[in-house]
């Protein structure tokens, strides 16, 4: 199953913001296991804050309603000035061979 990258960023003087936002969505935004498993989540900083990441291992079938679900949980952020966001669908190594033609070796 291929997985879901997710990235925010926002400026450090908005952590705060960030925080607050986070609280107040947590129980409607709880971990979704029936429709991925995070794997991790790192945290880094740039020239332009702050960039935190989550990587999820999406279940079979549920890649849609996966994407729908951390859209809507990134979009809650979206009054911070300088916030920005992105999801990926990554494929997993099987899955671009097979996009390739060339079965996965054991």
């Amino acid at each position: 199953m291929p997985y879901i990258i997710t990235k925010m960023q926002y400026p450090s003087h908005q952590q705060l913001e960030v925080v607050k936002i986070w609280v107040k969505t947590r129980d409607k935004y709880p971990e979704r296991e029936d429709l991925a498993v995070q794997l991790c989540a790192p945290v880094t900083t740039n020239e332009n804050g702050i960039v935190v990441m989550a990587i999820y291992d999406v279940k079979e079938g549920q890649l849609e309603k996966a994407l729908t679900y951390w859209s809507s949980f990134l979009y809650e952020y979206i009054s911070i000035e300088g916030y920005e966001y992105t999801i990926r669908v990554w494929s997993t190594f099987d899955e671009a061979l097979a996009i390739a033609g060339i079965e996965a070796p054991e």
